[in-house]
């Protein structure tokens, strides 16, 4: 009988409420997506012309290629100013399965032929779906899209600004 009546006191209700957002704080907890990893990826120049057909918002696009070997071939094309003795490299950050990509240039000599793109292979990544953003400079150039690391997949993406 006394236990029934606590079921009816302040106290019982401040102590469900207590219990109540504790389980609610608990769900909405963000989960853990573990330590971010950084990889350089030094890129190999292909030279051409980078002459767009003229659209002004035209900053390229990549070209993703997974290879049997399970390594990403990633091509970069729209590379414009840059000569051959430049370089392109990436900064890729991969936390769990989120992946940020930031595009690194050094121009080059002014006398030497223009660069029209560059190749790059990822070859640290697990056969699993990523988020991935690239971006270059400030951000202002980017596209993200979706990546399944599977032997065969061939993808294309344009850059946007």
């Amino acid at each position: 009988m006394i236990l029934a009546g606590f079921f009816q006191t302040v106290e019982f209700f401040v102590i469900a409420a207590l219990v109540a957002a504790a389980a609610v704080a608990y769900m909405c907890m963000p989960r853990s997506r573990g330590e971010a990893v950084l990889h350089t990826i030094g890129g190999e120049l292909l030279e051409g012309d980078d002459s767009a057909p003229g659209n002004t918002d035209d900053c390229g696009e990549i070209q993703i290629e997974v290879r049997d070997d399970g390594a990403v071939v990633l091509t970069r094309t729209g590379i414009g100013g840059i000569t051959t003795s430049g370089a392109v490299s990436l900064a890729a950050t991969v936390t769990g399965f989120d992946m940020h990509i930031e595009e690194r240039r050094t121009r080059g000599f002014s006398d030497d032929p223009l660069a029209s793109s560059a190749r790059f292979v990822l070859d640290f990544l697990a056969p699993d779906w990523y988020h991935v953003r690239y971006s270059y400079g400030d951000g202002s150039e980017f596209c993200s899209f979706q990546l399944h690391v599977r032997p065969g997949i061939k993808m294309r993406r344009r850059i946007r600004r």
